[in-house]
């Protein structure tokens, strides 16, 4: 059972994701501040419940990854785990990213110092 609710809090943070790609696309003047509803992330299979946030807050919600809950509902210990370690991995890359953007700018500085004294 553990599996099946796992993979619906993943599907439900799936379908909010689209829908805040299709909000994006839609993209009208101050689209920021309106409320959107997303899918509670609970994780549960009988959940229906939708939550009403502002775009700004669902994009918090999404960088410090936590999940979208709807009031009074809550993740199970091994779903808080997965989320966890998923938010690792994306910090992870992106300071790989980021090593890897910074190495090459000063490699090619490196290069333009080595043609300049030439």
């Amino acid at each position: 059972m553990a599996d099946k609710e796992t993979e619906s809090s993943a599907a439900r943070a799936d379908v909010n994701r689209h829908l805040r790609m299709a909000v994006e696309r839609f993209d009208a003047p101050g689209s920021e501040e309106e409320t959107w509803d997303f899918l509670c992330e609970c994780g549960f299979a009988g959940c229906k419940e939708w939550v009403t946030l502002p775009l700004w807050q669902y994009e918090e919600l999404r960088r410090t990854g936590i999940a979208v809950l709807a009031p009074g509902h809550k993740l199970k210990r091994g779903e808080r785990s997965r989320r966890k370690a998923l938010h690792l991995v994306d910090d992870t890359k992106a300071l790989h990213a980021q090593a890897e953007h910074r190495l090459r700018r000063a490699v090619s500085n490196l290069r333009k110092t080595a043609d300049d004294s030439r």
